[in-house]
Parts: structure tokens; C-alpha cells; sequence
């Protein structure tokens, strides 16, 4: 196994979004199962990144990476499976025209037509429970006439702060690894108000941002891509990231509000997602098969003890096998879209299931020599505690979070 290095207490605060909450850009969306920028400043100058380098991020999820990047003057790309990361993470990182931003949305603003709307959300479970049927006519209406914007980038500026206003008016909110249904008292005349408000504070913060640049340019945007066949034959300096966790979260459940107003047409189209996802949830499938891939054998005994102490769902032991086959195909292709210097740090964390402690950042720091990189340590950022449902019944033994290294 690869050998651990001390923990960094100066990490922990820095592993987790929340130092970003107040940074414009940054908190334009409630994205939580994120890092900070400052994480990423502090990785690219472990890795001695330059103006006019390239990073690669095949798990861009809220585009930190790309943003933090941009402001160093360095050059990136995000790949991520979730059609609602790209278009955020596009949004934050994208160059506005600052006078057609402030017009168009003095247009918007100014406004008090609230069409009727024309269509309805997807028949989606989760739609019903987040909206009353009141609700759920302004949003649209509302959407109707973002969509009359001609300008594409302040189009889908002004598409995200909507958005981004969903979880507050609706019955709905994301806690840890899930989408709960919370009864709420929304006044329906308030929505526009609050949309309104949003947009006056972000056309603030794209001023103050661009502002903040320094003249730094950069090439940075994100595609609609899966990190265990990257469509790419670029070469990267770096590659900064973190992988879906193996903890049973459901990011197309969790985003499943901002999925269903602008990204997926219907039921099936956000299950075939779901089913493409990495494995780290019961419902994602085998997508492609590894066929040089060797479970290690730490992995196998640790699979046969979840197994005897039981589990309450027998789909988690093929979503643990499955995980680490999918990150192994993740890492043969991070390996080779590296140059040949090239180094990567990625974001994980350990889990636990029956009791039993699963070191993913061993496991997969072991995968990844397997797949031709070389190990570099790891760095314990934070121990993280379990579920409630573990602690009740085998205690509470913290988690490590941490972050893997390799080099080409």
C-alpha cells in the first residue's frame, strides 16, 4: 500500500465548498459535494503550474478547478457525465460582455410580463412533491422568457440564477446524499422578486470579477463527457479532481430539480444518465468492462467481510466492486491524457459499510499504479464521520478524506 503522509490540519477547511459561500462566482450555485479554490491554489503551486499550462479536471461537477485555474492565467478542461455541471461550470468560467450583460437584464428586470406557460416539467416523481402546480407556472413562465434572450451567454447567465433559486422555492432540500421533500410556506408572488434580486447581484459580481482578473486570460470550458473515455488527445500538465465518492449518493437525484427545468425531456432520458453514472451509487450499471483489471486482493477480503456482516442491500457489494473497476478505467485514462511530466491529485474519501472501514484512497492509489502511474503519497485532509445509521450501530470511527497523488 502507498505510504500515508501526516495529516494537514491547515486541510481540512480547505477539502470542503464552504470557504467559497461568500467568494462571487464561486457561490453561484449551492454545489456541495465540492472543494474550495483555495485547495486548488494550493495543488497548483505543489505541482509548480505556470501561466499558459494545461489542467485537465474529468470530474469538473461545479467547475472550481476551471474557475481557479482561469484566474492563474491557467488553461483548462472539465469533463463531466452530468449535463447540469457543464452547463454551470461553463456559466462561472465564460467571459461576459459586461454592457450587453447589464442591458439585457435591466430588460429582464424591468419587466412584468409573466406569460402563461407553455409547457409542463417532465413527468418525473420529484416534480409533483417540489411544486404546486402555482409554483411550477411561474418558474416555467419565467423560463419562457429567458428563452426569448437572443444572446447566448447572457441567456444562460440569466438561466442559472433561476436555477439556482429552485431549492429555495420548492418543497425540497439537499441534505448530504440526497433530494429530502420539506414542507415550505412559499408565497408565489415573491418568486420573480427573488429571481430579480439574484440577477442585480451577479451582474455585480461578474463586474467585480473581471475586475479581480489581473489581465490573466486564459482557454477554459467544459464538455459533456465520461472520465472513463475521455474524447480528448490533448496533453495535460495536471490533472485536479475528485471522483463521485462510493457512499450511495445519486448526484442525478440530488440535481434533479435543475435536471428536470432545463437538461432532460423526460423520465427515461435522467435514467439513462443514472444508469451511465460512475458506480458509486446501487442504481448506476457497468458501462464498460476492464478487462485487464485486477481486484486487489485487499479489496476482495474487505468485499467478503461487508458481505458477512450484512448488508441492508446486497446491490452495495457490486457498487464497491464496481467503483473501483470504473476508477480503474478513469485512471488508465488520466494517464494517458497527461504529458509525460504530467501529475495528478484527486480528491477522495474513505467509507464505510457494516462496520467495515474501506480505505478508498489505498485502494485506489494501488489501482492507479496498476494503471501505469506512479504513487506519490497521500495527504489525510480531514476524518469525516459516518452515517447515522452506522454510528447507531457499530459506533462512531471516523472516515479519512484525502488527497491521492501520482505522477506519470
Amino acid at each position: 500500500m502507498t505510504k500515508i503522509t501526516e495529516k494537514f490540519d491547515n486541510l481540512s477547511s480547505l477539502i470542503s465548498p464552504r470557504r467559497d459561500i461568500k467568494r462571487p462566482v464561486y457561490n453561484w450555485h449551492s454545489f456541495k459535494h465540492s472543494y474550495s479554490k483555495e485547495l486548488v491554489d494550493l495543488l497548483i503551486k505543489k505541482f509548480n503550474l505556470k501561466e499558459g499550462t494545461w489542467v485537465l479536471d474529468p470530474f469538473c461537477g461545479g467547475g472550481t478547478t476551471l474557475l481557479a485555474c482561469k484566474e492563474l492565467g491557467i488553461n483548462s478542461r472539465g469533463y463531466d457525465i452530468l449535463p447540469f455541471s457543464v452547463f454551470l461550470s461553463n456559466v462561472k468560467t465564460r467571459d461576459y460582455n459586461i454592457q450587453q450583460l447589464i442591458e439585457a437584464n435591466k430588460s429582464f428586470i424591468k419587466s412584468n410580463n409573466i406569460s402563461s406557460k407553455s409547457h409542463s416539467l417532465p413527468d418525473i416523481p420529484i416534480a409533483k412533491k417540489a411544486f404546486s402546480l402555482e409554483i411550477e407556472n411561474i418558474l416555467l413562465a419565467l423560463k419562457k422568457r429567458i428563452n426569448t434572450i437572443k444572446e447566448h451567454n447572457t441567456r444562460d447567465f440569466l438561466m442559472l440564477c433561476l436555477l439556482s433559486i429552485l431549492e429555495e422555492v420548492s418543497n425540497t432540500s439537499k441534505a448530504g446524499g440526497f433530494l429530502r421533500i420539506v414542507q415550505k410556506e412559499i408565497e408565489p408572488q415573491t418568486i420573480e422578486e427573488i429571481l430579480k434580486n439574484i440577477i442585480i447581484k451577479r451582474v455585480h459580481d461578474v463586474l467585480n470579477y473581471k475586475l479581480s482578473l489581473n489581465g490573466h486570460h486564459a482557454d477554459v470550458s467544459a464538455r459533456v463527457g465520461d472520465a472513463r473515455k475521455i474524447r480528448t488527445q490533448k496533453k495535460f500538465d495536471a490533472i485536479i479532481t475528485s471522483p463521485p465518492y462510493p457512499n450511495r449518493h445519486d448526484y442525478t437525484r440530488i440535481y434533479g430539480l435543475e435536471m428536470i427545468f432545463d437538461f432532460i425531456t423526460s423520465n427515461n432520458e435522467l435514467k439513462k444518465v443514472r444508469y451511465e453514472t460512475i458506480r458509486s451509487h446501487v442504481e448506476a450499471r457497468q458501462k464498460y468492462k476492464a478487462l485487464d483489471y485486477v481486484q486487489p486482493k485487499t479489496l476482495s477480503i474487505l468485499i467478503d467481510k461487508i458481505k458477512n456482516n450484512g448488508v441492508n442491500n446486497s446491490q452495495v457489494l457490486d457498487m464497491i466492486d464496481g467503483y473501483f473497476e470504473d476508477m480503474y478505467l478513469a485512471l488508465c485514462e488520466m494517464k494517458r491524457c497527461l504529458n509525460k511530466s504530467g501529475q495528478i491529485a484527486l480528491v477522495v474519501s474513505n467509507v464505510r459499510f457494516a462496520g467495515i472501514n474501506l480505505p478508498v484512497d489505498e485502494l485506489l492509489s494501488e489501482i492507479g499504479k496498476q494503471a501505469g502511474l506512479k504513487p506519490k503519497g497521500i495527504w489525510i485532509a480531514r476524518l469525516r464521520g459516518n452515517s447515522s445509521q452506522q454510528m447507531r450501530d457499530y459506533k462512531r470511527i471516523p472516515s479519512r478524506e484525502s488527497i491521492v497523488f501520482w505522477s506519470k
